[in-house]
């Protein structure tokens, strides 16, 4: 649990036990470790708190389709996260000695909590709401220092930040290592296959003009890796941490380290709105198959029809009962519930947008009561048997890492969010995920990282084993390109693919340009060009771009490729392979699975309009929120 110390210092000795679950690529043999990869690609889909376990299996296939099926996919649980023991639970409870699990109570309790903050709304959906959003985010940091208080120096809420993650991974790269050679006397190893024989025993330098690394391709002993948002962050801390470890690390959806550790991130949200803008662009280019327009409509129709929307549910919630006989649960739709659903959509508009344009147009019509589920809980059909529980591992990490934190009355929050708010019009939903922090009482026994603004923290680029590969939307809701920039620049030789996409992480789209760099980059050590900046404007300059492969109502549509309206193959897809498709179909399962993930978190569970935009289709969604449905599977 804690790097500094001994394992037999502590009686306890208290230890982190990380979840990992791994996809194997072709060709490997059961009990011969010898035949897997040199190196495996490490994978984190964000948070801070998401579960590279479970996207590992869900989406290692996925992944290896884009690289190559002759890669190991792992995933792992960082500290505090899903199936890593200790699990950072502020709710965590006993039995009752009774026949009623630990586990459920502590369910229950937070299921409590969060029902009772859930009609507060955003932080301006009325004039008290940010007072009360911030006390709840009080009271649940002296819960969880209650917490950490009775497990004392076994608590995992001091060990959870990112730099002892960083470490995580070092020790399952070493651990790796080890396990691979343990057989390799006695059998010899395995190639995998579509690679080329390897050159050694020379540190990997860059060629200025070609972007090729040389003269070696050996990520032995090295961290391959691929982050996406939060893991960015992640991946950029380790190799801040542990340069020489760097073997491949792609970096998707860049978070600016130097803004993360600040109080609140205000500049998140320079391209919220320009997205947004997109929408009604693109719902008028759709036409009849936008279900917001109307015959005859212009851009401003729709956003006029839009603002009707939202003023109406700023007036008055819509008031939603069930058509269905056994579904008798009332539900309010507020504004708020509708602006959750709109940040959610930011984070692809090619795979949401149409989703949100159904959504607006049903409100429009009046026609909630056909369209909504009410949300059922299965702790309250029986006892759960989970294998993963709810958590507050993301409230842990990111606190942990503030290196300014965040300890600040009413007024003074009310002026951080009238500053976010000039850039955003969302900034009424990013605020209540920056307001997690403020109060939070628990000390990390590692200092927070070294990342920061200030003059004594800008030394030269940090010279890696192997340069990073950063890849950027052009315009990306939460990490804006100009965080991408800023990050390349602090590692020597690191070069940027900047994907002309709307969207968070250049996932949001399919684009065989992107594919196409990131397999030479994970296969030969190939990189695009170095960036060229412009000294006078350090967002300005030359680097790689791509174009994307879909967009809202003509996306990707899996194996059979892009479509036209009439259901035939694009000219697009008659000049591709066989191979570029599957590569492309691979880009659009994963933008899938990022995509339901992402949405899944932003929209909340106790969204009314949840199921509308992450469930099954209305018809469907009975069935799918029975009890029996909902067991313990």
């Amino acid at each position: 649990m804690d790097y500094h110390r001994p394992l037999n210092e502590s009686a306890d000795n208290p230890k982190v036990h990380i979840a990992l679950a791994m996809v194997p690529g072709v060709n490997r043999t059961a009990g011969d470790p010898a035949s897997y990869s040199e190196s495996p690609i490490l994978v984190n889909p964000g948070g801070p708190g998401g579960r590279g376990a479970g996207f590992a299996i869900n989406a290692g296939g996925l992944l290896q389709g884009l690289v190559g099926n002759h890669h190991d996919i792992i995933g792992f649980d960082p500290r505090g996260v899903g199936a890593t023991t200790p699990v950072a639970n502020c709710f965590v409870a006993p039995d009752d000695g009774l026949g009623l699990d630990g586990h459920n109570i502590a369910l229950i309790n937070r299921l409590s909590w969060v029902l009772s903050g859930h009609e507060v709304g955003l932080i301006n959906s009325s004039n008290v709401a940010l007072g009360k959003i911030d006390v709840r985010a009080r009271a649940m940091a002296r819960l969880c220092k209650k917490i950490d208080d009775q497990e004392g120096e076994g608590s995992i809420f001091r060990y959870a930040n990112t730099a002892n993650v960083a470490r995580d991974m070092l020790s399952i790269v070493h651990a790796w290592d080890e396990w691979r050679s343990s057989t390799s006397a006695k059998v010899p190893h395995a190639e995998d296959p579509q690679r080329k024989p390897e050159a050694v025993d020379a540190a990997a330098r860059l060629d200025e003009g070609t972007g090729i690394v040389e003269p070696t391709r050996s990520t032995k002993g090295k961290l391959v890796y691929w982050g996406f948002s939060y893991g960015t962050l992640l991946g950029a801390t380790f190799a801040s941490m542990f340069p020489d470890a760097v073997g491949r690390l792609i970096l998707d959806g860049v978070v600016d380290a130097d803004h993360y550790v600040e109080p609140i991130w205000v500049d998140s949200l320079i391209d919220a709105d320009a997205i947004w803008e997109e929408f009604f662009v693109y719902c008028h280019e759709a036409g009849q198959d936008c279900k917001l327009f109307r015959p005859g409509d212009d851009v401003e129709d729709i956003k006029r029809r839009f603002h009707d929307i939202m003023t109406r549910l700023q007036k008055q919630p819509e008031i939603v009962i069930s058509p269905q006989p056994d579904e008798n649960v009332p539900a309010l739709v507020t504004a708020g519930d509708v602006k959750m659903v709109l940040f959610s959509s930011l984070y692809s508009p090619v795979a949401v947008f149409p989703i949100v344009a159904s959504l607006l147009d049903v409100i429009f019509e009046g026609r909630l009561n056909q369209s909504t589920a009410p949300p059922v809980f299965p702790m309250l059909c029986h006892d759960l048997n989970l294998p993963i529980w709810p958590d507050d591992s993301q409230v842990t990490i990111m606190c942990s890492d503030k290196r300014y934190k965040l300890n600040e009355d009413v007024p003074a929050l009310q002026e951080r969010f009238e500053k976010m708010a000039s850039y955003s019009s969302f900034a009424d939903v990013w605020m209540g995920v920056n307001i997690g922090c403020d109060g939070w009482e628990i000390e990390a026994k590692d200092p927070p990282m070294r990342w920061g603004d200030h003059p004594a923290h800008k030394p030269a680029p940090i010279d890696t084993n192997f340069p990073i590969l950063f890849l950027s939307s052009r315009r990306d809701p939460v990490t804006p390109l100009h965080a991408a920039l800023k990050m390349t620049r602090k590692f020597a030789g690191a070069s940027i693919v900047e994907q002309a996409s709307d969207g968070h992480c250049t996932l949001s789209c399919v684009s065989l340009c992107t594919a196409r760099h990131v397999r030479a980059y994970v296969n030969d050590g190939v990189l695009p060009p170095p960036p060229r900046f412009d000294p006078g404007d350090k967002d300005k300059g030359e680097w790689t771009t791509c174009e994307c492969d879909e967009k809202p109502w003509s996306s990707f549509g899996g194996p059979a490729g892009p479509r036209e309206q009439d259901g035939s193959t694009t000219a697009a897809v008659d000049a591709h392979t066989l191979e570029e498709l599957k590569i492309m179909a691979s880009y659009y399962g994963l933008r899938h699975k990022f995509v339901s993930q992402a949405t899944s978190w932003l929209v909340g569970e106790l969204n009314p309009l949840r199921s509308f935009i992450v469930g099954m289709p209305p018809e469907l969604s009975k069935e799918s929120q029975t009890c029996s449905e909902r067991g313990t599977d």
